[in-house]
């Protein structure tokens, strides 16, 4: 009898052992699925009156609400999956239309931003990857202030000569996304750029101002020839068809002349690379990029790709300061259908005006 006990428990020792590794290999199995859930937020930046968050992996989703209470609107993000380390917050950033930024680990599966304004913001944010990008409120002029006139400023002096280029033109389509082609893009953005500068008081000359194809030294030619004050090249960007996993296609990029080649397209050309045309080239570039993103962030969310060096030759075969500007990407389902809206390209060309103008010192 005593062995036939002896046997029994030594079966269900083998028995208690079995389950107790089969439970340690499921407790390991479970934290290492939830540790690979955990989202984590990288880091946070406010530029300008954008506030935007980065994560550790794409976001799976945002819950959005909003409530007023004593006179302030508090914006509330539930961001699922996320987790708040200690070393992140938004508390320290100060901006003219919130009152408040609030950040905190909501649950164990949502993390809550709260951002309190007194003012209506009817766009709030977008997802982009793992970017959570934050529309913040713009502030309402106050009722009591008189709108200026919008008038061509008088001056003596003989007024800036602005080069517009439309890109690409005729067979030379540029990039197209369905039926979304760049060249009737640049057009259209170029025809309304010369109408808003030349209400501005500015001389305007445009290299294209219709559907016809022009080499690229016949458009720094006449240029040259107009004797223009600044050259800037209108395009849109796109999507390679190899896209790099961590790159967003979208937003607005703005290149000016490296100066670091002397490298000629054309041999029977001269190149103009002095670090004078390089320094006021950077200058006109980043007046411009200030001005649109200002601009087209009072509608929409819109990316801010940089400014960058390049050796185009539209940016080196010009004795003036010149730009080329990629005012958004025709491949992106939304960003693309707005560029191809007069609403979305007022705002571009407002922008774009608002920086010659700052350029030139005239606001």
């Amino acid at each position: 009898m005593l062995k036939f006990l002896t046997k029994i428990m030594g079966s269900i020792t083998v028995l208690i052992k079995k389950n107790l590794l089969i439970l340690l290999f499921l407790a390991f199995f479970i934290s290492t699925l939830s540790a690979k859930k955990d989202n984590y937020l990288k880091s946070t930046h406010l530029t300008g009156n954008t506030l935007t968050l980065t994560f550790k992996y794409k976001l799976d989703k945002v819950k959005f609400f909003t409530f007023k209470h004593k006179g302030i609107i508090k914006y509330v993000y539930d961001i699922k999956n996320a987790v708040l380390p200690n070393t992140q917050s938004i508390k320290k950033y100060k901006y003219v239309g919130v009152s408040a930024f609030r950040m905190g680990q909501f649950s164990k599966n949502y993390l809550r931003v709260v951002i309190e304004s007194k003012y209506n913001n009817y766009k709030t944010y977008a997802v982009h990857g793992n970017l959570l990008v934050f529309n913040l409120p713009k502030v309402k002029k106050s009722k009591h202030s008189v709108p200026k006139k919008r008038r061509v400023k008088k001056n003596k002096k003989q007024l800036p000569t602005v080069i517009i280029d439309a890109g690409h033109g005729g067979y030379d389509i540029g990039a197209s996304s369905g039926k979304i082609i760049e060249k009737k893009i640049t057009l259209s953005l170029a025809q309304k750029l010369q109408k808003e500068l030349s209400h501005r008081g500015y001389r305007t000359k445009m290299t294209r101002d219709n559907d016809k194809h022009l080499h690229l030294y016949e458009r720094t030619d006449y240029a040259n020839a107009k004797k223009g004050n600044i050259f800037i090249s209108l395009h849109m960007n796109a999507a390679p068809r190899r896209k790099h996993r961590n790159y967003i296609y979208k937003g607005i990029e703005i290149f000016y002349m490296t100066g670091a080649s002397r490298k000629k397209r054309y041999s029977n050309r001269k190149i103009y690379t002095s670090q004078w045309k390089k320094r006021k080239s950077y200058l006109l570039a980043k007046k411009i990029k200030s001005k649109m993103l200002s601009s087209v962030r009072k509608k929409y969310i819109v990316l801010d790709k940089g400014l960058k060096e390049n050796n185009f030759w539209v940016l080196r075969g010009t004795k003036m300061p010149a730009i080329l500007i990629e005012n958004g990407y025709i491949t992106d389902k939304y960003e693309g259908k707005r560029l191809t809206t007069s609403r979305y390209q007022n705002l571009l060309v407002k922008g774009i005006a608002d920086g010659v103008d700052a350029y030139f010192n005239r606001k």
